[in-house]
Order: C-alpha cells, then sequence, then structure tokens
C-alpha cells in the first residue's frame, strides 16, 4: 500500500531520496500513510474532494524527493527538500468519473494505469506469459469483449475474472 496507494519508493537507501506517486483508484478518495526511516518520518496523504485533489507531503531533513501530482492537468512533478509540502488542484475532466467494463476499448485500459494494471494482471491468471498491447492501432477501437471473442480457449471465468478486475478499479468521481 506504501508504495502503490501512498506511492512512496525509496530511489537511495535509506530513503535518502525517494519518489513519491500516489496513485488513486479503485474508489479510494482519500489515504495518508507515516513511514518511518533512518532520517525520521516521512508522511504522504492525498484527498479527492469532488474535482479537487489535495496532496500533502512531508519529508525528514537530509532527504529530498521527486513528487508526482496524481491527475494533475499538466502532469507536474517536483523536486522538493526536508519540510512539509502541499498542493492543491482540480483534476481535469478526462481524469474524473471513470468506470471500466468489457465494453471498454484496450485503449481506454492503457490509458489508464490502474485498469491496465488489473485487466493484465487478471488476464495472466488465465493466460501467463500472453503479452497484450492496448497501444497497437486496432485496440482504440476494440472492446474487451470483442477480444475475448478472438482468444482461443478463452472461458467464461476469464471474462468474469476481467469483468471483477475492471469494476474494481472504476473510479466513482463526479463529473
Amino acid at each position: 500500500m506504501h508504495r502503490t496507494i501512498g506511492g512512496l519508493t525509496a530511489t537511495e537507501p535509506g530513503y535518502r531520496r525517494m519518489r513519491i506517486a500516489p496513485l488513486p483508484g479503485g474508489g479510494l478518495t482519500s489515504a495518508s500513510l507515516r513511514h518511518t526511516t533512518t532520517f525520521g518520518d516521512v508522511t504522504v496523504s492525498w484527498s479527492l474532494s469532488g474535482i479537487t485533489m489535495s496532496v500533502e507531503v512531508t519529508i525528514p531533513e537530509g532527504t529530498d524527493a521527486t513528487v508526482v501530482l496524481p491527475q494533475h492537468p499538466a502532469g507536474e512533478t517536483h523536486e522538493i527538500g526536508a519540510g512539509a509540502h502541499r498542493w492543491t488542484y482540480e483534476i481535469p475532466a478526462h481524469a474524473r468519473a471513470r468506470s471500466f467494463s468489457l465494453d471498454s476499448t484496450l485503449k481506454e485500459l492503457a490509458d489508464h494505469p490502474a485498469a491496465w494494471r488489473a485487466f493484465t494482471e487478471a488476464f495472466a491468471v488465465h493466460f501467463p506469459g500472453v503479452p497484450l498491447d492496448g497501444s497497437a492501432p486496432e485496440a482504440a477501437f476494440m472492446s474487451v469483449a470483442t477480444m475475448l471473442e478472438y482468444v482461443p480457449g478463452a472461458s467464461d471465468a476469464l471474462g468474469e475474472d476481467l469483468a471483477a478486475a475492471l469494476a474494481g478499479v472504476s473510479e466513482g468521481v463526479p463529473a
């Protein structure tokens, strides 16, 4: 959870340098974490209220971090030093309410990291090692349901698992 939802990853030993890239989704509207490093506590919290995203990060003396703001309209990334930092911004319309299903196109899934990860992980349970490419030109218009028609040996269980995985990452953020 620290690495995904909170987005905290050490990029140098002891968290002297770190990357903070929270990944909202799956219906969560807020999260917070506290991690004790050799330099002191790192705290990360984010909240989504309507269309406003707030991110707060505190890192200890002797450390620095790259902060990737989730769903920021300009894809902002900040290099920060020790101390408390806060950002508040409106998320863009395309990052708001997202509902994924078997009717979603492969490109729609590939353009949403959490949806693509959920989709490929569920697919790999049934077909381990089979590569999927959501960026291919034909993926722009092919729905998951249509793709399943072309997969030899695709079972009803595969469709059910994919539908459940996609429902799990559908976000209820109001548009």
